[in-house]
């Protein structure tokens, strides 16, 4: 339940603090005195938009502050375990809004998001003025008051899920179809690339092997010309290395025998023509391979152009042109797989279609069901309610259409969306004689409170929100329906926490706490303020709401009348 509300510096609000209780909570007070302001306060901790303006003049910062009491059921514990707002079994919501219009927002001293705030208030509070009315009005939602009458709140989650994967699979096969159209085109191109790098066929490394070769083949006359001459220095013409290197040894050998310290020399040397030896033999082979081939060169260089061209086309490196050349392979691959793979995914589709033709109409069999029973209960809450000759109707039609996800029953195609295959909408008729006619062509704002009222009370049962707030739930209507309209209420308040507005002393009578919202004007100040009525208070209160300014006796007297028959209705 909503144990408080406390606001500060709020539009015409100084400072107040309401203390709610259980039951009806009834707020009266002369047009123009704040009870709109009130409401306000409550959408801000709701997460209404604010701006700077509801700052009160000369304040700095709005204070709105909510206190509810628990227990809490068990999709409002896990919000607040998920977002990690600690509770035991209170919540505390609190706004500041300062004249620069920032605002900050806290559940339980934890600073949150504005969204935060719509998300749990969504669960806490379920506030009915005269947009919740228009909703009413809107075809579009009369599903969902369906659905909560019939409670299937399960079917509809796994029906959704069911929606959700075909969705799914629908735009994933819409997707290959449409790639399809391409693939020609697609396969024309990767079989073209694929065949230029393999007619090529470059080589890891090759690149650096060609290069190497141009280099040898480009140089031969130079390479012929060095080697042999190195080849005649070292070893072929007089006085040559290896010529030198043998009159050394011998000298060094004569030596040796007689100090012995010229061995080590000696051995040196004798390595020195060894070495010498080995160069002028390579040198000599190097030379007799050597080829003067100009054909052979330019093929190289043909072959470095090729490869030089794939590598500009396909990433610059060889390993890039062989990775391109695996990824065309494995594209073509899935090219030719395209037609198998959207085979398999339609072949899926149907197998889900039948799964969600199934659910549907399981839900759709149990929509109509409700549907008879939820139309003869509102009409005799609307019998109640004053509207005696009322007829309500839960019309309910499969959408038909071609557009997917859809399945075929019946000789028609029906088409599904995420509440499942139907069109629901209410019907009324208030006056006896006339044709049913859809509830937002011939409702008036009297007749669309009583149908919101009706409905709630049906719903008083399924709707885990614990805190209900009506406002202009008494448009149009006066005497015995407005009568009627508080003991609805009063019994509504039996299973939750109801807060009504109103200006109309029947209705003010079946309060369990009864609220006066006043407006006072101080050294030219004008302020909202708000008290709760003592048992006296409360008869003067509802005279007044009879006769205005000038209470009789007799106004009084139908006061107590009132409240005392209002204490005997049964919660």
């Amino acid at each position: 339940m909503l144990k408080s509300l406390y606001a500060k510096n709020f539009i015409l609000i100084e400072q107040i603090r309401v203390e709610f209780d259980q039951g009806l909570n009834i707020i009266t007070g002369e047009t123009g005195a704040g009870k709109s302001i009130l409401l306000g306060a409550l959408g801000a901790i709701l997460g209404d938009r604010l701006n700077k303006d509801v700052v009160r003049g000369g304040a700095e910062k709005a204070v709105i502050e909510a206190e509810f009491q628990g227990p809490f059921h068990k999709e409002i514990s896990e919000y607040l375990d998920r977002n990690d707002l600690d509770t035991e079994n209170e919540i505390v919501i609190r706004r500041e809004i300062t004249v620069t219009s920032k605002s900050r927002c806290f559940i339980n001293d934890t600073p949150v998001r504005v969204q935060q705030l719509v998300e749990l208030g969504d669960m806490l509070v379920d506030l009915h003025g005269q947009h919740q009315h228009q909703l009413l009005l809107n075809p579009v939602r009369h599903i969902d008051y369906l659905d909560d009458y019939t409670r299937i709140h399960a079917d509809i989650a796994q029906l959704q899920r069911e929606f959700s994967v075909i969705v799914q699979l629908i735009k994933q096969a819409e997707e290959f179809v449409a790639r399809k159209q391409q693939a020609d085109q697609e396969r024309t191109l990767a079989e073209f690339q694929l065949k230029e790098i393999s007619t090529v066929d470059p080589q890891p490394e090759e690149d650096e092997v060609l290069s190497q070769e141009e280099r040898v083949l480009g140089n031969s006359e130079v390479l012929f010309e060095k080697t042999s001459h190195l080849n005649q220095q070292l070893y072929e013409n007089d006085g040559s290395a290896s010529e030198l290197l043998n009159d050394a040894q011998k000298s060094l050998e004569t030596l040796a025998e007689i100090d012995s310290r010229f061995n080590d020399v000696l051995e040196q040397c004798r390595n020195a023509a060894i070495y010498v030896d080995e160069i002028s033999r390579f040198l000599r082979n190097y030379c007799d391979n050597i080829t003067f081939d100009a054909e052979q060169l330019e093929n190289v260089r043909i072959r470095k152009s090729q490869i030089a061209g794939l590598k500009k086309k396909f990433g610059g490196t060889i390993d890039a042109v062989l990775t391109y050349k695996e990824q065309l392979s494995h594209k073509i691959d899935q090219l030719d797989n395209l037609d198998e793979a959207i085979v398999a995914l339609h072949q899926q589709i149907e197998e889900k279609r039948k799964v969600l033709k199934n659910i549907c109409l399981s839900v759709s069999g149990k929509r109509r069901a409700a549907a008879k029973e939820m139309s003869a209960q509102t009409v005799a809450a609307l019998a109640f309610l004053g509207m005696e000759h009322a007829r309500f109707d839960v019309s309910i039609r499969y959408k038909i259409g071609d557009k997917n996800p859809y399945f075929d029953h019946n000789g028609e195609r029906i088409q599904v969306g995420a509440k499942g295959s139907d069109v629901v909408e209410f019907f009324i008729t208030a006056n006896p004689g006339d044709d049913l006619k859809p509830l937002a062509h011939v409702a008036s704002g009297g007749e669309v409170s009583r149908i919101m009222l009706a409905l709630k009370t049906l719903l008083a049962e399924v709707d885990r929100v614990p805190v209900l707030v009506f406002d202009e739930v008494d448009i149009g209507i006066s005497g015995r329906i407005a009568q009627a309209v508080g003991s609805s209420l009063k019994r509504l308040a039996s299973a939750r926490q109801v807060i009504c507005i109103t200006h109309l002393p029947q209705i003010a009578s079946a309060a369990d706490v009864h609220f006066l919202v006043e407006k006072r004007i101080d050294n030219l100040k004008t302020t909202t303020v708000i008290r709760k009525l003592t048992y006296n208070e409360r008869i003067e209160q509802v005279a007044r709401l009879f006769g205005g300014e000038q209470v009789t006796d007799a106004h009084l007297q139908s006061a107590k009348d009132l409240m005392n028959e209002a204490k005997r209705i049964v919660h």
